[in-house]
């Protein structure tokens, strides 16, 4: 074999891979959309939010947080892929290994050792700006898992009583002091908001609370237990919503953010146990 020969010889070759690499279904823009139900001793106190992963042709993979739309100042690592197994690696640590399978082009499953499976679906770009969601499922014998539904609707119309009435999910807890984060994090307690009373219902430890409806000084009351009290006790919030059309609660504790369920008030919603996004003081 000529010398000319071995070297087209190795230069196809380094065409193809290249070209595999390019082509490889890991490359693009995913978001993380469920994370199987975990035992809510294994699960992650600060909950999992819809992350988008961006994994580029030359080997680096970011973690986009999904409201964010640009890279700057999303972490980033090496990462290589075999076709059915990604190392990520860890700075200063042992590189994590993730299975991964892809049921169509679209979808991607991702396993790694004691982590439930997670799924992704791809997504145009990392700049598509997404609304938060709490993804972290728990594991609950009492009822099935059933994918909750929510009322998109838009009711900015309406006056502040009329747009806080309904059933409301807890999805994020924020601006909570470090040292009264429960030790797995805070779970999605449901509020009931009537023209008569608020009620929360604590998942953790259950216990339901209600409060008469007021809007004093443009604050609404509510029970103390979902931050924790006892029942009969008060916290005053000061009510407004964000881009999403969640409910943001502001106290001197913390900030509650809430999603609506349904404005049907005697509907009690059917939604599964997660533990809530937290950022903390």
């Amino acid at each position: 074999m000529t010398k000319s020969f071995r070297n087209t010889l190795y230069l196809a070759a380094m065409g193809i891979s290249i070209a595999c690499q390019a082509q490889t279904p890991l490359v693009g823009t995913w978001e993380l959309v469920y994370v199987a139900p975990q035992n809510i001793e294994y699960t992650a106190p600060g909950g999992v939010t819809n992350t988008k992963m961006h994994v580029t042709s030359d080997g680096r993979i970011y973690s986009v947080k999904p409201e964010a739309v640009s890279l700057q100042g999303a972490p980033s690592t090496s990462y290589t892929f075999d076709g059915k197994v990604l190392k990520v690696a860890v700075p200063g640590g042992k590189d994590r290994l993730m299975a991964v399978a892809f049921p169509d082009q679209e979808t991607m499953l991702v396993t790694q050792q004691y982590e439930t499976q997670r799924t992704f679906k791809r997504i145009s770009s990392f700049d598509k700006k997404l609304e938060p969601r709490s993804l972290q499922l728990v594991v609950d014998n009492s009822s099935p898992e059933t994918p909750a539904v929510y009322d998109t609707r838009d009711y900015s119309g309406l006056s502040l009583p009329e747009r806080l009435k309904g059933f409301w999910e807890t999805i994020a807890f924020e601006k909570v002091p470090r040292h009264q984060v429960p030790p797995y994090g805070f779970l999605n307690d449901l509020w009931n908001i009537t023209g008569e009373k608020v009620t929360i219902t604590r998942r953790n430890h259950p216990v339901t609370d209600s409060v008469p409806f007021s809007l004093l000084n443009g604050q609404l009351s509510s029970s103390g237990i979902s931050l924790g009290g006892p029942a009969g006790s008060k916290v005053d919030w000061v009510p407004h919503f964000n881009e999403w059309g969640h409910l943001v609660l502001d106290s001197s504790y913390c900030r509650v953010v809430l999603k609506l369920v349904s404005k049907d008030p005697k509907a009690a919603p059917s939604i599964p146990l997660k533990v809530v996004l937290l950022d903390v003081k």
